[in-house]
């Protein structure tokens, strides 16, 4: 529950702050929330494993495009939601975990 409330917050931040990210409605922030909440918590864990390697190789710079291709993943998803290119949502994503790194510190 409280990562969808911190990917809400972040993803409206996002949307606030960036040109380049366009979503319609803050029930479109939620619905992207919540399947970014799903993917991370089913997707993400595969891509991390079968990328391990390369994250190894690349000093766990590759972690990187694992974040965005899970957040380009989001905004395919959902309607009403756009981004300019796949840069933006490395730098989006980005921002999200830095987002969850301080909200979600215990």
């Amino acid at each position: 529950m409280k990562s969808l409330v911190v990917n809400f917050l972040a993803l409206f931040l996002i949307d606030q702050l960036f040109n380049w990210v366009s979503i319609d409605s803050y029930a479109t922030i939620l619905v992207m929330a919540l399947v970014l909440t799903i993917l991370n918590a089913t997707v993400k864990p595969i891509l991390k494993f079968l990328c391990f390697p390369v994250t190894i190789l690349t000093f766990g710079l590759f972690s990187l495009v694992i974040n965005g291709l899970v957040l380009h993943l989001t905004f395919m998803f959902v309607d009403g939601a756009y981004i300019a290119s796949f840069g933006s949502t490395i730098i989006a994503s980005i921002i999200i975990s830095i987002a969850n790194s301080i909200l979600n510190e215990k």
